[in-house]
């Protein structure tokens, strides 16, 4: 059964059935579907064409605009020439507002006042400053309006109120049907009225569907409410699924529009169920959408190389136009071994580093690619939303990957962008790149995808609250039916305010009035539903933890249904069954329902689903066992025991670093992951704005300084050092400008807190190395023969082969030697009274032992003793200490280290039992709690056979 509105509609056509007719709607879309509902009902209707006001006027004024060469612009347009008047009259005296007030919201609220002005048909002549409550702000605004007159006359541009002036009547029979508007704006009326002359047919909506006269079938109508937005959408997706009807038989009007599409768009493509979308989704909804936003971002944020590699990953940038035969992760590893970081010109200042000529030909391709990105992009202080739109829409069309048709409309989307901001007399003034990037995010914002204005077959409908209601099909559902989303709050222009609007022109609409006729259109529209129809609501905000009660209407369709007008907001929750929650019994949408009808009895309490869970996930029960066996007091493979014979003979052939053992004492599960497995942290250079150098960088760069400057006052350790403070500055500002292009600084007062931070710790090792007696004879020295790692014998006659660098070996006395290992952090755990401290400190004895075989085996001194070692820290945190070590402790380090190789032949690697040092570990997250168990298994007896060795290590101090 039709609606009382569409039956009046047919009835308008029927007056004159061969005539020309004009259906005059808000939209084209909203006149589609009403010629659709009645042609569905009464069959084809002849000579009807849809139009709006404006898209009438302009196919009118066509021909004369042209002879007058005339451009019309259209609201997104006149913004920019608005922009634009705000930003010269910036510069002028005693101007309104400054150019750091000029945000594009502020332009949007004086872009609309200028817009409603120029509807009521004002000129800026007849605008009175002291209208205005305030008057500095009447006359800028006259000023901005008069200026915009002047403008459209510079450029020949007109908009609508010039539309009103220079439209005439139709001459010809054509008929213009039109339903009531109260909304219409003077120059609207203007232009209808003048166009249609006598032949308009007006056709009155229906009732406010909440009144019990209205076509809405209030005794047809269901109710329900939910814990949440989402839950009430699944709901509403399973009675739809569980209905008869067609998918194209459905229509969803949302309230909330951008929360509930978002919602309904996710579970649909979950479930494969085709939807159209009335006023589309965000920019973010297709990848091309988001691969221009996060450009942006990469932009704003000062180019993160992270971000850069993000677009790579998710395939919105892509380089195969660069070379096809290069894989992104190959891209990818390439990129992430310069360095990069952040910062615009660290794009390019690491391409200067020598390479093998395996990786120039791939470098040159990506100083290639960052030089079209970068040096397309404006200058910092001279940017404009154009010069952005138009390097966005440059790099999309080299780089970008286009994936479906949504990806091809944001392209034109785009190019329509820089056609429009290309016009002169539209293109924006100049600004800073911050105020640019607002602008065209604001712009961007305005791209809408998967867009659908009229229903399409076999697609559930989705529309919203302004423009639902009108595809007559027969299953309607309106969510969000609370009073917070349902009503529509009375706001009042910040620029030009109802009692300013009042003193300016009996035309302008108060925001009262406005509110007022918005909603009456919006019910009286819902009011020509005619089919079955569901209401829900949210009963309870998840995000904001409270309740929310039903809208009045909502209350009143109860009544109507119930005929219980008497009924308030009690009766009706008692009335309701409980909220509609995120998972259900009743139909399965997908595996969370599922498991719900499986773990949940029908009142809701959980049952022991173990067995199903362990049926469906046979890998769930092996992650079960093996947390028993952690929790258990036995030492298992789920500790890091391994039993393998290839591992254990990869130990016996394994050249170990001092660094490598000490690693397996701390932890020697840490020590697996690494050495054995090889698994690494990528080594990414992260974004800290409170710090340059992390430890390690700033330990490696003083590392560089002291080699280099030793090395060159010792000629090399030929000599005693001739001390020169003047080289040890310039070796120290070369090694700074080093790390400066290898490492990127937050900000340049970081950069020069450290570098003189890193300054007075040379200042220390300066001084301290002035007052040493000793000789310095051999730098970062590799312990290899012949380009090998060394055989190092241990005093048990076994062997261990040991490689690694040792920082620094002076000369003490005649055939005496003294190894120093530098250290740049706090020397509080390099305790006076350890020695081996747990294993966790062998490098000053097995270096020693490795140097003093080195140093004879080479015939450098084939009586060579190297008495002592020590840890030496150079720097003002550790105020020059030395913590030295004298060498008489070999037999007990062979030992210790005869048992830390047997343990990894052994195949033990278990996690360490000290949990401070998990508070640091690359591996935390992989090991989680693990380290908590470890400490009751190592006291167990029953593991005390098979820790032996590792036990023993731990005892040493």
């Amino acid at each position: 059964m039709p609606s009382m509105f569409i039956q009046n509609l047919h009835e308008s056509f029927q007056k004159s059935p061969l005539s020309k007719k004009i259906l005059l709607a808000p939209r084209f879309a909203d006149g589609q579907q009403w010629l659709h509902q009645v042609c569905k009902m009464y069959g084809h209707v002849l000579n009807v064409e849809v139009q709006t006001i404006e898209s009438l006027a302009l196919k009118q004024a066509a021909l004369k605009l042209f002879q007058q060469k005339k451009t019309y612009i259209r609201s997104g347009q006149s913004f920019w020439l608005v922009q634009q008047i705000m930003m010269d009259l910036t510069k002028e005296d005693n101007n309104y507002l400054s150019e750091a007030n000029l945000s594009p919201g502020m332009v949007s609220c004086f872009h609309r006042t200028i817009e409603d002005l120029r509807q009521t048909l004002v000129l800026a002549k007849e605008l009175d400053p002291t209208h205005f409550v305030e008057q500095n702000k009447g006359q800028y605004v006259k000023a901005v309006l008069q200026r915009y007159e002047e403008k459209l006359h510079k450029h020949n541009f007109i908009d609508f109120m010039h539309l009103a002036e220079i439209v005439v009547e139709n001459v010809d029979d054509t008929v213009f049907v039109m339903p009531g508007n109260n909304l219409l704006s003077k120059a609207q009326r203007t232009i209808l009225e003048k166009i249609t002359g006598n032949r308009l047919i007006r056709v009155d909506f229906s009732l406010p569907f909440s009144s019990d006269e209205s076509d809405f079938l209030a005794s047809k109508a269901a109710f329900f409410h939910a814990t949440g937005a989402m839950a009430e959408v699944r709901e509403v997706m399973r009675r739809i699924l569980s209905n008869d009807a067609t998918f194209d038989q459905v229509e969803i009007i949302t309230s909330n529009y951008e929360i509930y599409a978002g919602a309904i768009q996710g579970l649909a493509s979950e479930l494969a169920i085709p939807c159209t979308f009335s006023s589309g989704l965000p920019l973010q909804y297709c990848r091309m959408g988001r691969t221009l936003l996060k450009l942006l971002h990469w932009i704003e944020n000062d180019f993160p190389i992270a971000d850069f590699l993000d677009l790579l990953r998710e395939g919105g940038i892509s380089f195969r136009n660069v070379d096809e035969g290069v894989r992104t992760s190959e891209w990818i590893r390439t990129i992430e071994a310069l360095n990069i970081g952040w910062g615009k010109d660290r794009y390019f200042i690491l391409f200067d580093e020598d390479e093998s000529e395996q990786e120039k030909s791939l470098l040159m391709k990506l100083k290639k690619v960052f030089s079209d990105l970068i040096s397309g992009l404006p200058k910092e202080s001279e940017c404009s939303p154009y010069l952005v739109v138009k390097w966005l829409q440059q790099v999309m069309k080299m780089y970008g990957a286009i994936q479906d048709e949504d990806d091809v409309l944001v392209l034109k989307e785009l190019e329509g962008m820089v056609d429009t901001l290309s016009i002169e007399g539209l293109s924006s003034s100049l600004m800073r790149k911050d105020v640019a990037l607002q602008y065209v995010k604001q712009l961007l914002s305005g791209i809408r995808v998967k867009t659908t204005s009229t229903p399409s077959s076999g697609a559930i409908h989705i529309s919203a609250l302004s423009n639902g209601g009108l595809s007559g099909r027969p299953f309607t559902y309106i969510v969000g039916m609370d009073e917070h989303s349902w009503s529509i709050i009375p706001r009042q222009d910040p620029v030009l305010l109802d009692e300013e609007r009042q003193n300016v022109s009996p035309d302008l609409i108060l925001s009262t009035e406005r509110s007022r006729l918005l909603k009456k259109e919006q019910l009286t529209r819902l009011g020509a539903i005619t089919g079955n129809a569901t209401l829900s609501y949210s009963s309870y905000k998840i995000s904001e933890g409270k309740h929310s009660s039903p809208a009045f209407e909502y209350l009143q369709i109860f009544r109507n249904k119930t005929q219980l007008q008497d009924s308030d907001y009690s009766f009706l929750q008692g009335a309701l069954s409980m909220p509609e929650g995120y998972l259900s019994h009743a139909l399965p949408l997908d595996a969370s329902d599922i498991w719900a009808r499986e773990m949940l009895d029908q009142h809701g309490r959980m049952l022991n689903g173990r067995k199903v869970l362990e049926a469906s996930y046979p890998f769930l029960q092996k992650g079960i066992h093996a947390v028993r066996q952690r929790i258990s007091n036995s030492i298992t493979v789920y500790d890091g025991r391994i039993k393998s014979e290839s591992l254990a003979s990869d130990v016996r052939k394994r050249a170990f670093s001092a660094s490598q053992l000490e690693r397996y004492s701390e932890c020697p599960m840490r020590y697996y992951f690494g050495y054995v497995l090889g698994i690494w942290p990528k080594n990414e250079t992260a974004y800290d704005r409170t710090r340059w150098l992390d430890p390690a960088n700033r330990g490696n760069l003083l590392h560089r300084i002291f080699y280099n400057y030793l090395k060159r006052v010792t000629s090399n350790g030929s000599q005693r050092p001739d001390h020169d403070k003047h080289v040890l500055h310039v070796i120290t500002d070369e090694e700074l400008e080093h790390y400066k292009r290898l490492i990127p600084a937050p900000s340049q007062h970081i950069l020069q807190k450290e570098s003189d931070d890193i300054r007075q710790d040379v200042e220390w090792f300066y001084y301290e190395e002035a007052t040493k007696a000793t000789l310095p004879r051999y730098f970062e020295q590799e312990l290899s023969i012949d380009g090998e790692p060394m055989l190092v014998k241990l005093t048990d006659d076994s062997f261990i082969t040991l490689k690694g660098f040792i920082d620094r070996i002076d000369q003490t006395a005649p055939n005496q030697y003294r190894i120093i290992d530098y250290k740049t952090g706090s020397p509080s755990k390099y305790r006076e009274n350890e020695y081996f401290t747990g294993g966790t400190q062998l490098q000053h004895a097995l270096y020693a032992l490795a140097a003093e075989q080195w140093l004879k085996e080479t015939g450098i001194d084939k009586d060579a003793l190297v008495t002592e070692s020590a840890y030496y820290f150079p720097t003002a945190r550790g105020i020059g200490r030395e913590v030295v070590r004298l060498q008489n402790k070999r037999d007990e380090l062979s030992h210790l280290v005869r048992s830390l190789l047997t343990s990894m032949e052994q195949g033990i690697y278990t996690p360490t039992h000290e949990t401070s040092r998990c508070r640091y570990c690359d591996f935390a997250s992989v090991c989680g709690n693990h380290a908590e168990f470890m400490e009751g298994k190592k006291a167990n007896p029953k593991n005390a056979t098979l820790l032996k060795e590792l036990l023993e290590v731990e005892a040493i101090d």
